[in-house]
């Protein structure tokens, strides 16, 4: 017989259930021993339900595995509980969004799992509340064409809901002939979302919601293939997504980078998805940290996490998913440096190892190249707003880093509210994105904007226009350098007259960034160069301050603008985490280091060097030392660490003389050893 998900391999699970699936089928049945002493309310609770339906799953199945009646009758307390309630959801959105898709999935699965161990009437009363719930999000889906989730198509929320119905639809569709109609919708929806999806398998949202979704994603693509449909797993998306999420992984594996909406550290992983995506593409990495999180980090993932249901109820899905044949692969050997086009992303790593340096940079359109230039075609076309990009920062030009285990340079991770100066990113007389003045006359604390802006209609993109872009103007890695240039003057208001707003960040490996920030006008400002760090900085001297997080610590030179004043603050930040839950309120305290130019002016280059060192005992980094260059209308940096010295000449006429050489460039690059016999060498000229 065949089963969703499952299909004709029952029996072939059962078998294994004492050997190779020994440890997951333990698993399962802990969780499920989880259920039992769970008092269910027979009133709607005041939060969301979704954790409902995985838990019908995980019963559902153990019950298909064991048959042991415990199971079955422990699956239809869960199941009828949620049957009886008179609507699917709390507070927003009710029947219609995250809450009763995520019940649609469990409990279609379960439906399609052991309809045949029910009463008839306990089969009828589930399937018309199925049948009843699906017309609901389905009908509200059509009737809101080009203003809800059913058109934001690079939203997990599109990407959930029509998972989640096409679940139960699948389920159900010999009995309810309604879900055909159903089916053939959401199929056209996902060769869209496939389609429109990026290449480079990134995700706008962050490493959170590509956790949240990723599930969704797997068994749609998984359920349309088997129906016949279009093979999604082609796709460049899903075949490059695991590759973004490796590379966005902190390098103690456990904690993740947390560009746009991370509600923490955690809260991304899913070993139930890294085995399908394993099977499917026969992925040794994808396997191996599959096993990692599993054997290491399970337990912390779920009960330090801040993502709902959480990692444990997912306990049914890497049973099914695990394929044993799949051979575990360190990425040891994968390149240490990555580039995500279509998000901007740019990853520099030290090494594979837990200790490492991890520094990623990120700037793009909002929402990433492909989602800017379809939506808007979208939008024209049919006098939509496909743009739901609640979920994405005002952090063009922004970077994290961490080394040793210890975040040094840090993203806020959660704010519904967002404006640059939150980020790693410099504000030109104390703003930074066209949009932020949304804040100067509105606030969340109203709650019709709150509303609103929860479903992705109210935030600070809502008036940025088609123009206001951020792109990646150069990547290089090659001859022992890494760097990238991202340039956004364009996400500045036009009334501030920018030219040129870009950064630079260079790794010739040496074991330190060089971060340059070019900013020109017409008009005078005063710019504001910030980094967050969790802890506050220390002024060694004017020239230099030292961040130090336990294992770890950062070392700031400041080496331009040489007439420049220096602040530390703390920034605070608190958002409601979501409407169904108005009192879980996220607080960060980010440390703050300002530097600005002493006077408003037209063009100001900040050059800055970064170095991460350990912290503690006798593996504590020495300095490095750095002295500012000021030569024939050129500035720079001499750079000297134990083996080496880099010198950093910048030119914003493009015409560096240097070392007997002539370079036509903004920007050269030297490193000589301690002999004086240069080792490699590099330059940048802006086209």
């Amino acid at each position: 017989m065949n089963y969703l998900l499952i299909d004709d391999q029952l029996e072939a699970l059962k078998a294994e259930l004492t050997t190779t699936r020994k440890e997951h089928f333990i698993r399962l049945i802990e969780q499920c021993r989880l259920y039992e002493g769970e008092k269910l309310s027979k009133e709607h609770p005041p939060t969301s339900i979704t954790y409902m339906g995985m838990a019908a799953a995980n019963l559902s199945l153990a019950y298909l595995l064991t048959e042991q009646p415990h199971y079955l009758e422990e699956a239809k307390r869960w199941i009828f509980t949620a049957v009886g309630y008179d609507v699917w959801g709390y507070g927003f959105l009710v029947d219609v969004d995250l809450s009763a898709s995520w019940l649609l999935y469990g409990l279609g699965l379960s439906y399609d799992w052991i309809k045949d161990f029910l009463s008839e009437e306990e089969r009828k009363l589930f399937l018309d509340k199925l049948a009843l719930q699906g017309n609901k999000i389905f009908n509200y889906g059509q009737e809101n064409l080009g203003h809800c989730w059913s058109t934001n198509y690079w939203q997990n929320h599109n990407w959930i809901n029509y998972a989640g119905l096409l679940t139960t639809a699948c389920a159900i569709r010999s009995e309810y002939p309604g879900a055909e109609t159903w089916i053939a919708e959401i199929k056209d929806n996902f060769d869209k979302v496939f389609d429109y999806m990026p290449e480079d398998g990134s995700n706008y949202e962050g490493t959170v919601y590509w956790r949240y979704a990723m599930n969704s994603f797997l068994t749609a693509a998984d359920l349309i293939r088997k129906d016949g449909g279009s093979n999604h797993f082609e796709s460049p998306f899903l075949k490059n997504t695991f590759a973004y999420r490796l590379y966005q992984c902190a390098p103690n594996w456990e904690e993740n980078i947390n560009f746009a909406d991370a509600h923490d550290k955690r809260s991304s992983h899913s070993i139930a998805a890294y085995y399908k995506i394993a099977t499917e593409y026969n992925d040794g990495c994808a396997q191996w940290l599959a096993e990692k999180v599993r054997t290491e980090f399970l337990f912390r993932e779920q009960y330090q996490s801040k993502i709902f249901p959480g990692i444990l109820p997912e306990a049914f899905l890497e049973l099914i998913w695990y394929n044993p044949a799949v051979e575990q692969k360190s990425p040891e050997a994968l390149p240490l440096n990555a580039y995500f086009e279509d998000l901007g992303l740019v990853v520099m790593r030290s090494g594979w190892d837990t200790g490492a340096t991890h520094l990623s940079f990120k700037t793009s359109p909002p929402g990433g190249h492909k989602q800017w230039q379809h939506s808007w075609a979208l939008d024209k076309k049919n006098g939509w707003f496909t743009r739901s990009l609640t979920h994405y920062h005002v952090d063009f030009n922004s970077f994290v880093l961490v080394h040793n285990g210890a975040y040094l340079a840090i993203d806020e991770g959660y704010n519904r509210t967002s404006k640059a100066e939150i980020h790693n990113v410099v504000t030109v007389d104390g703003t930074g994105c066209v949009g932020e003045k949304i804040w100067e006359t509105h606030s969340l604390a109203d709650p019709e904007l709150f509303d609103l802006n929860c479903k992705g209609i109210f935030n600070v993109w809502r008036d940025v226009p088609e123009e206001a872009t951020a792109e990646i103007e150069a990547y290089v890695n090659d001859g022992g350098y890494t760097y990238a240039v991202g340039e956004a003057s364009k996400m500045y208001y036009p009334e501030m007259q920018l030219n040129r707003a870009a950064r630079h960040i260079i790794s010739s490996e040496c074991g330190y960034f060089i971060v340059l920030d070019e900013l020109e006008s017409t008009l005078e400002h005063t710019y504001t160069w910030r980094i967050h760090s969790e802890k506050f900085a220390n002024e060694v001297s004017e020239n230099q301050f030292e961040i130090v997080n336990g294992n770890g610590a950062l070392n700031i030179f400041p080496v331009s603008p040489a007439a420049r004043s220096s602040k530390i603050e703390e920034t605070l930040v608190e958002e409601i985490m979501t409407p169904q839950r108005p009192d879980d309120i996220r607080r960060i305290s980010l440390k703050t280091l300002l530097v600005e130019n002493a006077t408003p002016a037209q063009n100001i280059c900040f050059l800055n060097v970064l170095q991460p060192k350990d912290a503690i005992g006798s593996t504590a980094t020495a300095d490095i030392s750095v002295n500012a260059i000021d030569i024939d209308g050129c500035i720079g940096a001499e750079i000297c660490s134990k083996d080496f010295t880099e010198t950093f000449i910048y030119s914003r006429e493009g015409n560096i003389q240097f070392d007997g050489e002539s370079f036509a460039a903004n920007w050269v690059s030297i490193v000589k050893d301690k002999n004086g016999n240069r080792v490699k060498s590099t330059h940048y000229a802006r086209k």
